[in-house]
């Protein structure tokens, strides 16, 4: 009988063994399988987090912000730390993070989409990616919980969350299936070195035009999200209060959009950015967006090279 159960537990053990190495395997080499989108946050979050001194100048946003600004251009000692998918949620968590890791920079330069602060539109994705830690994202969902947002506190989110913060082969096996387990790994290494050998930039879009609409035009009114502008605010907050000389600026947005965006949309957004300014005196906010030609943008809603040279050339007098 003894040996009967001995055999069933090694049984057991051995059949568990290629779980174990999958799960250690998904766990500890994420450039080997992720797609570039990763990449792309574990550079950032790399950078962010390294002991060194502070830059002259962050650049801090989302895609748009990534993909826009060139700091190669402007002048030594500026980075951009924006993310592509990325809302002030993680945005003050990273400016925290920079702040503790290398100093305060001297100045700072946000921008976000307007549509950003009011979709949660890659809260999935954050996760997904492990870009907050434990006691940061337990902070969002108590914020989630306190102001009822439904896209970050969902039925099931404690589930999600563990699993993707133990990396589990259920949320990634599609992918390692996918990349062929190791597949990725030269071309996110190669694309890891390049965005750090750009500053923080990285094109999102290579299209040499496009007339289609951005996701602004989709919004009737400017039906923002609480929880975004709480950290937004907090966002604001953490810069000035650390010394650091604030520019919100505003990426521009193809003619297309321009003319199928909803007026009520934009009012609500200048709106809402008059009020930060008289709450937050020391920044500086730029409230137009800028409107350019179909051919500067690579898609809907991101500027091309082309396009990120001739905004970052127009806005070298902000840094």
């Amino acid at each position: 009988m003894r040996s009967g159960m001995g055999r069933i537990i090694r049984n057991f053990i051995l059949a568990s063994v290629p779980l174990w190495l999958l799960s250690v395997f998904t766990y500890a080499l994420p450039l080997s399988y992720m797609t570039t989108e990763y990449v792309l946050w574990a550079e950032e979050k790399d950078y962010v987090n390294q002991k060194a001194a502070p830059d002259e100048t962050v650049i801090i946003g989302d895609s748009r912000a990534k993909s826009s600004l060139i700091p190669g251009m402007i002048g030594d000692g500026i980075y951009n730390i924006a993310i592509g998918g990325a809302t002030p949620i993680e945005m003050y968590y990273a400016a925290k993070n920079y702040i503790r890791c290398h100093g305060a920079p001297k100045a700072a330069v946000v921008i976000f989409a307007p549509y950003h602060l009011c979709d949660i539109d890659n809260w999935n994705q954050t996760q997904y990616n492990n870009y907050l830690s434990v006691p940061e994202q337990a902070e969002v969902m108590g914020e989630a919980i306190s102001l009822k947002n439904e896209v970050v506190h969902y039925k099931g989110w404690l589930s999600d969350a563990v699993s993707f913060r133990l990396r589990l082969p259920s949320k990634y096996l599609a992918q390692e299936y996918d990349a062929r387990f190791i597949g990725r790994k030269a071309e996110n290494m190669a694309k890891y070195e390049a965005v750090r050998g750009d500053l923080g930039y990285c094109e999102f879009g290579s299209e040499p035009g496009n007339d289609s609409l951005d996701y602004e035009t989709h919004h009737p009114d400017f039906d923002s999200s609480a929880l975004v502008l709480a950290y937004y605010d907090r966002l604001l907050s953490l810069l000035t209060e650390n010394g650091v000389e604030v520019t919100v600026l505003q990426a521009p947005i193809n003619e297309a959009s321009n003319e199928a965006m909803h007026e009520a949309f934009m009012e609500g957004y200048r709106q809402y950015l008059t009020g930060q300014e008289q709450k937050h005196p020391t920044v500086h906010f730029e409230k137009d967006v800028p409107v350019y030609s179909n051919r500067y943008f690579g898609d809907s809603n991101h500027l091309n090279r082309s396009g990120a040279k001739k905004y970052t050339l127009e806005m070298i007098p902000f840094f």
